[in-house]
């Protein structure tokens, strides 16, 4: 009688260990759009970023370096830390549209800027006059804080579509004044839920 050799099944070592070749020459000079495989862009496919992210984060945490020499495991650290930085930056988009700028060599490092529009600079000192005039203390300070911070939110949509507009028409300067906004309103939603963490404080007290 002829006995069929039985085959034992193949392990899937897939993800358990990132190559030695693409651990140590790993390349920190790629931009966090190629690290992640997607398109450089104001716009992406969040669930993309996160898949890439996550498999990643797999290959390359520093424990699966435990056992190795200082050196090696000093790197593990470096990747993970840089494959993480590189996802706060993509998934937020306001960090997102000054990364691009950024990688077209535009900076956008302050906030302040005396070409501003002045239009805008009215328009948002007016805002923040709204805000220092609502009263905490009243029942209906979540109310004036909410309708608020929807007018800005609203203005945020608008900005944020003409930065993806004119990045797509290589505008640069325009790009970077309509992100220096964006700038501000963020800065301003924050303000405003510090605001509304302030109401809920008095209400627990």
């Amino acid at each position: 009688m002829v006995r069929h050799k039985t085959e034992l099944p193949k392990v899937n070592n897939e993800h358990t260990q990132p190559p030695l070749e693409s651990f140590q020459t790993f390349n920190f000079q790629q931009n966090y759009f190629e690290l992640f495989g997607l398109e450089e862009g104001c716009e992406l496919d969040k669930s993309e970023l996160r898949k890439a992210f996550m498999a990643m984060q797999r290959d390359h945490h520093p424990d699966k370096h435990a056992a190795k020499d200082d050196a090696d495991r000093l790197l593990a650290v470096r990747i993970a830390s840089f494959i993480n930085e590189a996802h706060q930056t993509l998934s937020e988009p306001l960090k997102r549209a000054e990364y691009c700028l950024q990688l077209k060599g535009v900076s956008t490092d302050t906030e302040t800027d005396a070409k501003m529009d002045p239009a805008f600079l009215m328009e948002q000192m007016e805002w923040r006059e709204t805000l220092e005039d609502v009263d905490l203390t009243s029942d209906a300070a979540y109310q004036h804080l909410d309708e608020l911070k929807r007018e800005i939110t609203a203005s945020v949509k608008s900005v944020a579509g003409a930065v993806e507009a004119q990045l797509a028409d290589h505008n640069l300067p325009a790009a970077r004044d309509s992100v220096r906004q964006w700038q501000f309103l963020s800065k301003l939603v924050g303000e405003i839920d510090a605001a509304e963490a302030r109401v809920d404080e008095a209400i627990g007290q």
